[in-house]
């Protein structure tokens, strides 16, 4: 209802105030240029259909003309913001009879070219980044309704600054709008142009993340908080870096070569004149980390590059990646057990030890020793303690194979005592059985 009761009023206007002439004569669009080299404001409105745009009017506003068809009856203190986290501050002051408000402006082209009669659905006016400034069409209403949009219900307007013209467009909330962007002059002409149709679109940046290296390849898409309506013929990316790229497709791809942080816009244009610009998203760009260096192995071969090279040795560089895995883990050395003697009661090696004597639970005794084992029944012969080399393990088949010699060689002692003993006796029975016959012969 609001936007229908807005059109009709300014249809009304246009109509009712078509004959009246005022001191503005109709320019034609190849006269539409600041004259003398004086700034002024040149007036555009626009109709497009298709992707077709066609200009229903395009004219000058001078200086003395902004002056005579000023509506600011008083001075008027406009305020800006840089950024979310800024405060607010003083912006321009427009003077009286200094300025006239976009409202006011698009009025008297009405009434003045009725061809150019109708009611505008948002303008662009480029700030001094060549980045359009935009208004919709509920921000050119008339300032005295109830629901104007803008703080203190300051209208957004250009304004003379000495020989400069100035544009502002007011806080919309103090709380959080930032207007930084839309405040600026100009010494030449001021383009402001008027579309009659298609509206402002709101599209917004997507990208997975914002936090890359410059080896990171981003791809970026666009998404919008309200249907576009109409066909998108265009999209424009702008990328922080210089770089900017139209193209059709709506998901480009970047990467970045230096570090740094980069804000990342979008602005599209649809089939019916419609418009809307991203706000920047930031990319952080920093350089990839460097990969560890490979430890240097020594030797007399290598090179001096960064580990590309073959050789034996490590030369005078090392560099290269880590491999990923060992294929051939070295073995740790075993340690030697922790010793009970500290640091600093080390002995020498050439200096002989004191050991303690083991207490093995023997007697001394004085006598000579013909077989030193014992058999235990059903088992092997145990040896002597004390008798045997210790110093290292034995392997059990050789152990075994000891046991079963000692055991013959026992077996065999033993055997040649018998028979030793046996024969003697024998020798001493035979002696005595001839000491008789001796006798006799």
């Amino acid at each position: 209802m609001r936007l229908v009761r807005r059109r009709s009023a300014a249809l009304v206007a246009a109509l009712a105030l078509a004959g009246t002439s005022l001191s503005l004569a109709p320019s034609p669009v190849s006269a539409a240029e600041c004259t003398g080299g004086t700034a002024c404001v040149i007036v555009n409105v626009v109709r497009t259909v298709d992707g077709n745009q066609t200009t229903l009017y395009r004219g000058a506003v001078t200086a003395d003309q902004i002056k005579e068809w000023s509506d600011f009856d008083e001075t008027r203190q406009y305020y800006k913001r840089r950024n979310v986290a800024g405060d607010v501050s003083e912006g321009p002051t427009v003077k009286a009879k200094r300025g006239i408000s976009l409202h006011a402006l698009l009025a008297k082209i009405s009434e003045l070219h009725p061809e150019a009669g109708r009611p505008a659905t948002f303008s662009e006016t480029p700030n001094a980044s060549q980045i359009p400034s935009v208004l919709s069409d509920a921000e050119l209403a008339d300032p005295a309704e109830a629901d104007y949009p803008f703080d203190d219900s300051l209208p957004p307007a250009v304004y003379l600054a000495g020989d400069q013209i100035g544009y502002v467009r007011p806080l919309r909330d103090a709380n959080k709008d930032v207007n930084i962007s839309d405040i600026f002059k100009v010494s030449g002409p001021l383009e402001l142009t008027f579309h009659t149709t298609g509206k402002l679109l709101e599209p917004s940046v997507k990208v997975d993340k914002t936090d890359v290296t410059t080896k990171t390849k981003n791809t970026f898409s666009v998404s919008y908080a309200k249907e576009p309506g109409t066909r998108i013929i265009r999209t424009r990316w702008d990328f922080g870096d210089g770089s900017v790229k139209g193209t059709k497709r709506e998901s480009p791809s970047k990467t970045y070569a230096k570090k740094g942080t980069y804000p990342v816009s979008v602005s599209v244009y649809g089939a019916n004149g419609s418009y809307g610009r991203s706000s920047a998203v930031e990319m952080k760009v920093e350089k990839p980390p460097k990969p560890p260096k490979a430890p240097d192995s020594g030797g007399t071969g290598g090179g001096t590059g960064g580990g590309t090279g073959g050789g034996t040795g490590g030369g005078t560089g090392g560099g290269g990646y880590v491999p990923p895995y060992d294929p051939a883990p070295i073995e740790p050395e075993p340690l030697d057990p922790p010793s009970d003697i500290s640091p600093d009661q080390d002995i020498p090696d050439d200096e002989p030890t004191e050991t303690a004597p083991v207490d093995d639970g023997l007697e001394e005794v004085e006598g000579y020793v013909l077989a030193g084992a014992e058999i235990v029944p059903g088992g092997s012969p145990e040896a002597i303690p004390g008798t045997q080399d210790t110093s290292r393990p034995t392997p059990a088949s050789e152990a075994s194979l000891r046991k079963r010699v000692a055991t013959w060689v026992l077996a065999g002692l033993t055997i040649a005592l018998l028979v030793g003993a046996g024969a003697a006796s024998e020798t001493r029975w035979f002696r005595n059985r001839l000491r008789p016959l001796r006798r006799r012969a």
